[in-house]
């Protein structure tokens, strides 16, 4: 298993239009959040299956806080205290994948820390665990890598930051395959085959 980290700005792009992502409901805007500012405590989420208690969806801004990804996020730290969240996605054996996600500080607690995870939620591997935010309401985004052991693998997102109800945000996950040199090779002729068709027309 193996990991690596970049932190901000690595992935400014949207979960749920980036190509290959393999993360079911990526900005937790299934089912649909309410149309105004609002945080719902829930115990479950499509795609989705929680530890440790419940979280906290906010959506639509609210307490002026809008999400990294369109309307909706999690907060990890609720009335449970620390929790976390999973999913199972397909995957190939031997195949290292790229693990873009933001996380945030809500400023009433001393600090907050994600942890994230492959394997079983009560004893995965933690591939990386976020610096202590202590920053209020400053989305962070942070990227890691790992590599499957299995044809399905569990990420697991867990809150690690003060367990004192306040904090843990997380919006926009995503996993995708990393590209196999020869891939990228062919990728570059192949472009390069496109632009010398291209000048050849424009001669």
């Amino acid at each position: 298993m193996s990991s690596a980290l970049v932190a901000a700005p690595v992935s400014a792009q949207s979960c749920t239009t980036m190509a290959g992502n393999l993360v079911a409901n990526c900005s937790f805007e299934t089912p649909g959040p309410s149309s105004f500012p609002n945080v719902d405590m829930l115990d479950a989420l499509p795609g989705w299956s929680v530890g440790g208690g419940a979280f906290e969806r906010w959506s639509n801004g609210f307490s002026g806080f809008t999400s990294k990804d369109g309307v909706a996020h999690l907060e990890l730290d609720s009335n449970w205290g620390n929790t976390s969240i999973w999913q199972v996605i397909t995957t190939v054996v031997g195949q290292a994948y790229t693990v873009n996600f933001s996380a945030a500080h809500r400023p009433d607690g001393q600090f907050s820390q994600i942890q994230f995870l492959v394997g079983p939620q009560s004893d995965g591997n933690i591939v990386f665990t976020t610096p202590q935010m202590t920053a209020g309401y400053q989305w962070m985004d942070y990227e890691a890598s790992f590599v499957a052991t299995g044809t399905s693998t569990e990420i697991v997102f867990r809150s690690k930051g003060t367990s004192n109800y306040y904090g843990d945000h997380i919006d926009n996950i995503s996993v995708t395959a990393v590209p196999e040199p020869t891939s990228l090779v062919l990728v570059g002729l192949g472009l390069l085959g496109v632009a010398v068709r291209a000048r050849r027309r424009f001669a």
